[in-house]
């Protein structure tokens, strides 16, 4: 978090809180070389904040739509679709045209990670409040996991465009940026209730989906030459997920690294899947708490940032450190499924009581309203 220089002083007012008469203070954002970059305000008597979304436009439902329109549902924010054409000129634009960026306190871009990259640097017009970036996929800064080029991207586009903080899905990932000198909150992914409902009937197996990364790959080699059942689902719209996984007593969310430099890897051929070195990922992906919320038992790599949300092995997930471990905990759990349907119940009452996009909503409001207060 930016600090408050010392004996700072009111100034006037500032942004929307100057109809209501809410005084300023003033302070220098300074880079590595504590050359001044600009200068932001924040409230002396904070009262309210008043936040525009531009976000990355979808052209069929997705996850992230469900997050956007939760948080289209606070007074606070103003919610639109970003022009990408715009962006790539380095223009903060609706999708309907030219948007007024004096009145709002902070301005959250959420927008695909590649295409800001790409465009000139972001001009603000003007605009003296905070400036956030929000990505779901900072995980890649540090981690192979989908993309290995993209691996130290993230502050270099921070810097380019002048944000003051970022807003990532991840703890570790989080603590990594501060350590590297990008300040950062965390908002955990989460999922839509209303699509992912615990619903009683007969189920069986377990279930995996979603992008077949290399990790999920090799435990998925893994748990079938074990001679255990898994279900791989077909590609299924987003709207159709829901019912399709009330089918299974659990499904696998795997976030976890391989544990072998990358240019090393060729040897895994080799290696019986079961064997290939792995570490616990950097967080969880939005199919560990949509599995969660359709009442099947979660199963992940032992990712701490799981532990710090509430789920604990055995009783709301089952979580492994090896492919050996992994294997192990199915066949037992599967030799008992009534003690799985429990663990799924079990997951599916603590995502719905504290891990849906409403919840991750007014974790982005408190989280900005912090930086602004």
């Amino acid at each position: 978090m930016l600090a408050r220089p010392k004996g700072s002083q009111p100034i006037g007012l500032y942004g929307s809180n100057a109809r209501r008469g809410i005084p300023a203070i003033t302070a220098s954002i300074e880079n590595k070389r504590g050359q001044a970059l600009r200068s932001i305000r924040w409230y002396t008597g904070f009262r309210s904040m008043r936040v525009l979304l531009l976000h990355q436009p979808y052209s069929y439902p997705r996850f992230e739509q469900d997050f956007v329109n939760r948080i289209a549902e606070l007074k606070e924010f103003d919610v639109v679709r970003a022009n990408l054409e715009a962006l790539d000129a380095g223009i903060l634009a609706s999708s309907l045209g030219p948007i007024q960026l004096s009145p709002y306190d902070a301005i959250v871009v959420f927008v695909a990670f590649k295409r800001l990259g790409a465009a000139a640097p972001l001009t603000w017009s003007g605009f003296s409040g905070l400036r956030v970036l929000m990505d779901h996929d900072i995980i890649q800064n540090y981690s192979d996991i989908f993309d290995p080029t993209l691996k130290g991207a993230w502050p270099l586009v921070f810097h380019r465009h002048r944000f003051d903080c970022v807003v990532t899905s991840g703890h570790a990932v989080q603590i990594r940026l501060q350590n590297d000198g990008v300040p950062a909150d965390w908002v955990p992914k989460g999922f839509e209730p209303s699509r992912f409902v615990d619903r009683h009937g007969w189920r069986r197996g377990i279930a995996t989906y979603g992008s077949a990364y290399a990790c999920r790959q090799i435990a998925e080699r893994c748990v079938c030459q074990s001679g255990l059942r898994l279900k791989r689902l077909p590609t299924t719209t987003y709207p159709k997920l829901g019912p399709l996984l009330n089918r299974f007593l659990g499904c696998m969310a795997i976030s976890s690294d391989i544990d072998v430099p990358l240019d090393q890897r060729s040897s895994l051929q080799n290696l019986s899947p079961c064997k290939v070195p792995i570490k616990p990922g950097m967080e969880p992906m939005a199919k560990f708490f949509e599995a969660a919320g359709a009442g099947c038992c979660p199963i992940a790599d032992a990712m701490e940032d799981l532990h710090e949300l509430g789920f604990l092995d055995g009783q709301t997930m089952l979580s492994f450190r090896t492919h050996d471990e992994l294997v192990e905990k199915l066949n037992a759990a599967l030799r008992s499924p009534k003690s799985m349907r429990l663990m799924g119940s079990a997951a599916s009452r603590l995502a719905h009581e504290f891990h849906t996009w409403a919840h991750r909503a007014d974790a982005l409001r408190r989280a900005i309203n912090k930086r602004l207060n």
